[in-house]
């Protein structure tokens, strides 16, 4: 455990000296505030608040997971930290929870800067931790799948945006589309946070699906894990 600790404390440390990644990091807060600042001033309301913390989640999640963990490879980097008392599980649980923790901290600063959100923080708390999770879990994948660092740069920019663009456009698709654009875990995470800013339940089917994603993905990691 102190392992994992120590390396966490390593990965933020890395984090936060890369210029790059402090970008990754503004954009979602910086875009959601001068877009619903202008959404606020024109009057349309046609964008949902709840798409701006799924866009803090998929950027963040995807696109510093994926390529760091690529470059990572290969520079030999987890080769050698399995040479360490660290296990590939403890690994993961390092790198991805710094990502996961930053995630948080972002979809947080983006939800107090909107009234509406910050009025229903604690209960959407629950959608931005298994929603991190799950984008942390697909960069992680493809990070531990895709052979070069090129190539899972421009997977995780296609995965990352047709994620984020399916949101902004399925509400003006035909409604039976929705029976199968539920499967995706960016249509769920936003349709839970939008029933929870409406005061509906928050135990639904979109809900169960995105822990199932969790789920499913954490047990794919784990298969990637025992080539190790």
């Amino acid at each position: 455990m102190k392992s994992i600790f120590v390396l966490g404390k390593h990965e933020s440390k890395e984090m936060l000296r890369n210029p790059g990644t402090l970008a990754v990091l503004f954009l979602p807060i910086l875009m959601s505030k001068m877009i619903l600042t202008t959404i606020k001033v024109s009057g349309a309301d046609f964008l949902l608040l709840s798409i701006w913390i799924l866009f803090a989640q998929v950027l963040i999640g995807i696109m510093l997971t994926g390529p760091t963990v690529i470059e990572e490879r290969e520079t030999k980097t987890i080769d050698a930290l399995l040479c360490s008392p660290l296990t590939f599980r403890g690994i993961v649980l390092a790198k991805g929870g710094i990502i996961l923790i930053n995630s948080l901290i972002v979809q947080i600063i983006v939800a107090l800067i909107n009234e509406k959100f910050a009025i229903h923080l604690i209960s959407l708390l629950l959608p931005m931790i298994i929603g991190g999770i799950v984008f942390v879990e697909i960069g992680m994948i493809i990070g531990l799948t895709v052979k070069s660092s090129q190539s899972g740069s421009a997977l995780s920019s296609v995965v990352m945006i047709s994620l984020f663009l399916i949101v902004a456009l399925y509400q003006v698709l035909p409604k039976w589309t929705y029976n199968f654009l539920i499967l995706l875990p960016s249509i769920e995470v936003t349709e839970v946070m939008q029933k929870i800013l409406d005061g509906r339940d928050l135990i639904c089917m979109e809900m169960l699906l995105l822990i199932v994603w969790m789920f499913v993905l954490g047990f794919t990691i784990k298969k990637i894990g025992d080539r190790y």
